[in-house]
């Protein structure tokens, strides 16, 4: 996927996020490319992280399997995010934060 492509899906992804429709935007996520984009000024989640980790909020009342699923895949987009860090405390911080997404997993 090319960069134009990377910058309409991260585009999208916001949209969609801002409006809710969660798993619209989950759908997406893959196309941010390999160590996605970042979400908030610190740059410590990934925007796939943090709309797979809002998504398994929002189905964790109703639906404990798919949110486990969302968490792994978060803590899974997290981990690959943190690949992309350009120092060892950016590092060390985006993967406590792959940590914290897994957490919320049931085991």
């Amino acid at each position: 996927m090319t960069e134009p492509d990377q910058l309409e899906a991260e585009r999208t992804i916001r949209e969609l996020r801002a409006a809710g429709r969660l798993a619209e935007a989950v759908r997406l996520i893959g196309r941010l490319g390999p160590y996605g984009r970042a979400d908030g000024p610190d740059a410590t989640t990934s925007l796939g992280a943090a709309v797979l980790e809002e998504y398994g909020d929002q189905l964790a009342g109703t639906d404990p399997d798919a949110a486990d699923a969302a968490y792994r895949d978060a803590a899974a987009d997290q981990g690959a995010f943190a690949g992309g860090a350009t120092s060892g405390g950016e590092g060390l911080a985006r993967i406590a934060e792959a940590e914290r997404i897994d957490a919320k997993r049931r085991r």
